[in-house]
């Protein structure tokens, strides 16, 4: 579980919330500050253990970088310059956030869209590309434009 905290509702957060979350059996939550003026550190975990809450160390790496472990996640949640994100221990990456997977996929996109058009533009027909590139034809006229 994941709280992004509030300095408005501190009882609630450092105090009920994780209650209630320890009585449903919740075996890891974290929270994290985003103002950072609430909690020092802005980024701190708790895990269950024996049916009580321990607190989750924090590693240092630098100044404004610190992360944690989450076991049921299998991941770490990195406090980078005050970004939250998360990577995976195994391979040392990062979790793509949304933006960056949107660019990833516009990028794709657009390489895709060139080579169809270069087909297309070889001689080759929509439904050929379609089925070369295991794609509807609906989708391949959608990548060059509807002006096919």
């Amino acid at each position: 579980m994941l709280e992004i905290t509030s300095q408005t509702t501190p009882t609630k957060d450092q105090q009920t919330k994780p209650e209630i979350y320890r009585a449903l059996g919740v075996r890891g939550y974290f929270q994290y500050d985003t103002s950072p003026d609430y909690l020092n550190p802005i980024l701190q975990g708790v895990g269950l253990i024996n049916n009580q809450q321990e607190p989750i160390a924090a590693n240092n790496i630098a100044f404004d970088t610190l992360w944690l472990f989450s076991e049921v996640l299998g991941l770490e949640l990195h406090l980078v310059s005050g970004e939250l994100r998360f990577r995976v221990p195994e391979t040392g990456e990062f979790v793509k956030t949304h933006k960056e997977e949107n660019l990833g996929r516009l990028a794709a996109e657009s390489t895709l869209r060139q080579l169809v058009t270069q087909l297309l533009n070889s001689g080759m027909s929509l439904e050929q590309v379609a089925q070369m590139m295991n794609l509807s034809t609906v989708e391949v006229r959608r990548l060059v434009g509807e002006d096919l």
